[in-house]
């Protein structure tokens, strides 16, 4: 099908041609409506270059100065000097943090997924052509129902999408997913409570809980998930570690490590590193990304992404290679996306000969602000 070898040249050469835009504009880009996730902090395009991000502002010292002079109640601040720092630290940890929210929350991130706090009902198409396979078509439907009762803590997630052929290889770590609970099978509908015990920007403890269903059989499942968050300057780093139980494959853990940063001219760079132990299945699954990604402006995005799996048996070695390009647009609507992401794989089971792919992907929400 010489027609998907030709798609991926197309849309980089679209990612060529807009790329000069943004860089052009620099942190001229107006801003957008408002932010998926954090309205109070200022998002990327509204944020000092990182020369300004280095000097300290008049405000910084305005604070400094009215900020009381007795310390001896914090040992550790020993002047200004002291409350400059942390003034500093602070001031860009929180940009860093909200680039990466409003970044992950505009490509429908797990990282963000997981963690939002209000209802919304989300409609998706997607359509898959990779070369040697046939077409896949998958639509998918996301109701996500925020419970006033549990003080906006609790939310019922139901979730409906076709299924997939069995396997027992995970997803890449930092890769994201349409609410996967467990790869090792596919299920057609799946019901959860997810409980928030904790959210804050440095932590957040989720307890999800519920059942999936793939041709009348019910599976329960019960699911901890714990997200630290650490800020270190100019770099954030980020642990996350999650515990799957069901009742028919019993123990999943994945845990995923990310380390990123805000680059100049609108560039986001996350590094991540992570692995899957499933019970029953021989080795361990662990995976290397990086993404790059770029804002062009408020409704256009681009992210770059190299991904590298690995498994432990039979042996240790690279199982695969994965490089794709994906564009993300908000159009027509404010609540209607359209994505195409062309990719391609390396598998060792092919003797890592390339296999163009490319993805389209449609995406309607009600009652979220996007």
């Amino acid at each position: 099908m010489p027609i998907i070898k030709l798609i991926p040249a197309i849309v980089i050469l679209v990612a060529l041609h807009l790329s000069p835009v943004a860089w052009a504009a620099g942190g001229n880009m107006p801003p957008p409506s408002t932010p998926p996730q954090q309205n109070e902090l200022k998002p990327l395009w509204e944020q000092p270059s990182e020369w300004e991000i280095q000097q300290p502002s008049a405000l910084f010292f305005e604070k400094v100065q009215s900020s009381p002079t007795d310390t001896s109640s914090n040992p550790q601040a020993s002047g200004p000097e002291s409350g400059l720092v942390d003034i500093l630290h602070r001031e860009i940890s929180e940009r860093l943090l909200t680039t990466a929210v409003w970044l992950d929350s505009f490509f429908e991130d797990e990282r963000v997924v997981k963690e939002e706090n209000h209802s919304y009902i989300r409609a998706r198409y997607d359509v898959f052509q990779e070369e040697r396979a046939r077409a896949t078509y998958r639509p998918t439907f996301n109701i996500r129902l925020s419970l006033p009762q549990l003080e906006h803590k609790a939310h019922l997630v139901v979730s409906a999408e076709s299924p997939e052929p069995a396997t027992t290889t995970p997803a890449p770590a930092g890769t994201s997913s349409s609410n996967r609970i467990s790869p090792t099978d596919a299920r057609n509908v799946t019901t959860a409570l997810n409980y928030i015990l904790r959210a804050t920007e440095e932590e957040s403890f989720i307890a999800r809980t519920g059942a999936q269903f793939s041709h009348g059989s019910p599976v329960l499942f019960i699911a901890p998930r714990y997200r630290h968050f650490i800020p270190l300057t100019t770099w954030n780093f980020r642990f996350t570690q999650e515990a799957v139980w069901k009742t028919d494959t019993k123990w999943q853990m994945d845990t995923l490590f990310d380390l990123e940063r805000q680059l100049p001219r609108g560039l986001f760079f996350r590094t991540s590193a992570g692995g899957s132990w499933i019970d029953g299945t021989n080795g361990y699954f662990y995976s290397l990304s990086f993404s790059l990604r770029q804002l062009i402006d408020p409704k256009h995005a681009l992210d770059y992404a190299w991904i590298n799996s690995y498994q432990t048996r039979p042996v240790y070695e690279l199982a695969e290679i994965l490089v794709s390009i994906r564009y993300r647009q908000n159009l027509w609507r404010e609540w209607f996306f359209f994505e195409v992401a062309p990719q391609l794989r390396f598998p060792r089971s092919g003797n890592f000969d390339g296999l163009p792919g490319i993805l389209f992907r449609f995406e309607m929400y009600f009652g979220r602000q996007v």
